[in-house]
């Protein structure tokens, strides 16, 4: 039986969730409604949150906070596309009549113009211009007024056939709204867990502050909830370092913080170690219960407040979860004739055996088929065949396109060595000349390049100057010691295969541009 104590708390709330769940966190997923102002570190706390193997998002509300509700529901619609996840309900909260803070410009414009539009046919993300020219709800808390989020709150709560955890990483305008129009669904609420401080709080946080009657609703409640905020000299810091290191992981939520950073003002305060890992502490922590520890505000009080923090664990599981595959995200390819695609070492080559366990680990199953299937069909292990797979793969992560659902134009031409793209971009997306999906313009210089449309989405892919330098070098230097195509010569491009195939992150070595037609 789960018995709190008066001091640590962290085991108590695992208890809490599988009292919640019917099961321990981390062997089922703990379903979650989560409510946010979408701003930087927001967004980053909604990667890990979308990315977490032991969290099930089942909504998604925008408060009033640091975007308006109407254009973070914008900018939501489109992180939930890159990510794969459009199938979440969301919905926009009510406009407080307070004024907006003076970081809301640089938070509602975060480079969205650079992310691809929705996969459902949905505009593209609107630049800072179009996001703070939405048009705004009336001011909250007038007396019969009900937001979209309040109502998609109950709907959840009410639905659910278990409790559900509530997450606030902005003011709780949403949650207050939705409780004060229907009591009875806090019953329904496992726990809340806040980034703010209590009402009382002789310094209340910036997001307690921003509607304090909010705050005062929620945490008379008596659901038990779990107040986070630490000072920032113990928070984890969003620094240059953590960035360079999320940029090296080959994940949709890496590459979607990756983007954040490309706007200059963003870059300026990166520098200066503005961004400190706010949101994302209750992220990490409902992930990872592991990582803090709680103290109770009183006895009996259903209310908590961090009192520790391990920081170095935050940031190691900060880089776990944002590791995830891109393969998992990918719908499996189904063998038509096999019974099943080989992994087993023992089953290929003897020069390719001691390769074959990194391969898999490190880019993940699709990849591996795909690859394989490319050299089979390829008829000898070529460099730009290999390319030509991890390119294909990487397009339909981008696209969230299952196999036969890309039309390619391929720019490598149909003269060897780089027309062996082609072939790694037929068996990695399925488009194909019989199906007439693919096609290779005889006009224009040949390049490791090619086009992928999805629906409205037109992606172009490159493979970057420093690898395409370093291919070059490596090739004139196994020339030099073994002549143009000898026997010794075709042997080292093979082995050079195996080193790019197991070494090149398919996520870091091609440059991609999006267009939304």
């Amino acid at each position: 039986m789960c018995t709190p104590r008066t001091a640590s708390f962290s085991l108590f709330l695992v208890c809490l969730l599988l009292l919640g769940t019917g099961a321990l966190a981390h062997e089922e997923q703990t379903p979650v409604i989560v409510d946010t102002d979408m701003g930087m570190d927001d967004v980053r706390a909604l990667a890990l949150m979308l990315s977490s193997p032991h969290l099930k998002v089942k909504a998604i509300v925008t408060a009033d906070g640091a975007s308006s509700p109407e254009a973070g529901i914008r900018n939501l619609r489109c992180i939930l596309s890159f990510l794969g996840k459009a199938e979440i309900p969301i919905a926009a909260g009510t406009t407080l009549a307070a004024p907006p803070p003076p970081w809301r410009e640089i938070s509602e414009a975060l480079g969205w113009a650079k992310l691809p539009g929705s996969r459902e046919g949905q505009p593209g993300c609107p630049a800072a211009k179009e996001a703070a020219s939405l048009p705004q709800r009336s001011a909250g808390h007038e007396q019969g007024s009900r937001s979209g989020a309040a109502s998609l709150i109950v709907k959840t709560l009410t639905e659910s056939d278990q409790k559900v955890s509530y997450i606030g990483i902005g003011p709780l305008t949403n949650l207050a709204e939705a409780l004060q129009m229907n009591p009875s669904a806090r019953s329904r609420i496992s726990s809340i867990f806040y980034y703010g401080t209590p009402p009382d709080d002789p310094k209340p946080d910036w997001n307690t502050s921003r509607d304090i009657r909010a705050v005062r609703a929620v945490f008379a409640a008596g659901v038990p909830l779990y107040a986070i905020q630490l000072q920032d000299e113990r928070l984890l810091t969003f620094d240059s370092a953590l960035l360079e290191e999320i940029r090296r992981l080959d994940s949709p939520a890496s590459r979607l913080i990756s983007l954040l950073y490309e706007d200059e003002r963003v870059k300026k305060l990166l520098v200066q170690n503005h961004f400190k890992a706010w949101d994302e502490t209750v992220a990490l922590y409902v992930d990872n219960p592991q990582v803090g520890t709680f103290e109770t505000v009183g006895v009996g009080s259903p209310v908590f407040e961090l009192s520790k923090w391990e920081k170095e664990a935050a940031r190691a599981d900060y880089i776990e979860i944002l590791s995830r595959s891109d393969s998992q995200q990918l719908d499996p390819r189904i063998p038509v004739v096999l019974q099943d695609y080989p992994t087993d070492p023992a089953l290929f080559q003897e020069d390719l055996r001691p390769f074959v366990p990194r391969i898999i680990a490190l880019h993940g199953i699709e990849e591996w088929k795909a690859a394989v299937l490319t050299n089979e069909l390829h008829r000898h292990l070529g460099i730009y065949s290999v390319l030509g797979a991890k390119m294909g793969i990487l397009a339909r992560e981008i696209l969230t396109a299952s196999l036969d659902e890309l039309t390619v134009e391929s720019h490598a031409g149909l003269k060897p060595p780089l027309s062996c793209l082609n072939d790694g971009l037929q068996v990695s997306t399925g488009a194909s000349l019989g199906r007439g999906t693919i096609t290779v313009p005889k006009s224009g210089s040949p390049a490791v390049e090619a086009v992928f449309v999805k629906g409205n989405g037109k992606l172009r892919l490159r493979l970057k100057d420093s690898v395409k330098d370093r291919i070059r070098t490596d090739i004139q230097s196994a020339i030099r010691r073994y002549g143009d195509l000898t026997p010794e010569y075709f042997k080292e491009v093979r082995r050079l295969s195996f080193e790019y195939w197991a070494n090149m992150k398919r996520g870091e070595i091609f440059e991609w541009e999006f267009d939304y037609r």
